[in-house]
């Protein structure tokens, strides 16, 4: 969309204002991020919603629904591909419904490294660096693990070196986000580890972590699907 900016000195104090307000980034240009976080703040009934932000395709909404898939995204609207997979079945953290698919981290099988994990229980969403579905709260609903953004970018930290730096390559990656309780399900191409840390920075997101990338990385939105026939063995879907 085209940004809208001020045409005066005030146009523009109460455009910085009113973006402060929403959790936007106040630079005075009212474009995608503005709006969608004036339609949360506001209830719009327009969720979930798919949109460009930054160049990177986006669906914002309530909640989400992470699941073992068996088929390519094109079965699952509004999805971003998930994360780690070994053997045809995800091999990070995962549970959905309350049901533990996977119970640990991508790493733990090799020296018990933990993941972080963006999780959902009774007192709503958060992130945890852990080991095992057993250190997550009693009573989660979800819980996706993948590389630790923002706060808990340290990819050291979770075992990601050597070998296994390859996840940080440059390619496309998907991102699961929160912000202000609400689910950001991103799609970022032809970025490092450290360009979609700078991505979810941008977004100005409460917690973030980066899932799988190249061949699998995949979305199905209302306006982008890429890479949707790709068979995939663990989905995120908005709800």
């Amino acid at each position: 969309m085209r940004n809208v900016s001020g045409a005066t000195a005030e146009e523009t104090r109460m455009i910085k204002a009113v973006q402060s307000a929403v959790g936007a980034i106040p630079d005075g240009s009212i474009g995608t991020q503005t709006l969608t976080d004036l339609a949360r703040v506001v209830g719009a009934q327009c969720f979930p919603l798919a949109v460009t932000i930054y160049s990177q395709p986006v669906i914002i909404a309530k909640d989400c629904h992470p699941l073992a898939a068996r088929g390519p995204l094109s079965q699952y609207a509004n999805s971003i591909s998930g994360s780690f997979s070994y053997n045809a079945a995800p091999c990070s953290i995962l549970v959905s419904d309350g049901y533990i698919v996977h119970s640990e981290s991508c790493h733990y099988w090799i020296d018990g490294t933990p993941e972080s994990v963006i999780y959902k229980d009774e007192n709503g969403i958060g992130i945890k660096r852990v080991r095992s579905a057993s250190d997550l709260p009693v009573g989660t609903s979800w819980a996706v693990g993948g590389v630790g953004l923002l706060g808990n970018y340290d990819p050291a930290a979770e075992g990601f070196v050597g070998a296994y730096s390859d996840v940080l390559r440059k390619t496309a990656h998907t991102l699961l986000g929160v912000k202000d309780g609400w689910v950001y399900l991103a799609y970022v191409s032809n970025m490092t580890g450290a360009q979609v840390n700078d991505y979810a920075r941008k977004l100005l997101l409460d917690a973030a972590i980066m899932l799988d990338g190249g061949h699998v990385a995949a979305i199905n939105s209302a306006e982008k699907r890429i890479n949707t026939a790709q068979k995939q063995y663990y989905v995120i879907q908005a709800r």
